[in-house]
């Protein structure tokens, strides 16, 4: 077991992770895959972050404020939010 790479293989499932996290937003933006890179990257939210973001808009059962409010306790959330709106409309 010692000739695993353990480093190389955590960057092999964060790289797959990212790439599955680009599709699923392209696929709900009708963005593609580079242009969800680049829109990652000005928004300066971390993937995690981003599905938070995505989570609390898809919550049916929470009120528009508390939506409002935990999106603004996520670290780039707000940003995130104003850039997709941007994006979409």
């Amino acid at each position: 077991m010692s000739g695993i790479n353990w480093d190389n293989l955590a960057n092999q499932a964060a790289a797959q992770t990212d790439a599955e996290f680009q599709t699923t937003i392209a696929g709900l933006t009708q963005m593609n895959v580079s242009e969800i890179d680049q829109f990652i990257k000005e928004s300066s939210i971390s993937n995690a972050n981003a599905i938070k973001v995505l989570k609390e808009i898809n919550d049916a059962a929470a009120s528009n404020s508390a939506k409002a409010d935990a999106i603004a306790n996520i670290d780039n959330g707000v940003k995130f939010l104003v850039s997709l709106a941007n994006k979409i409309v």
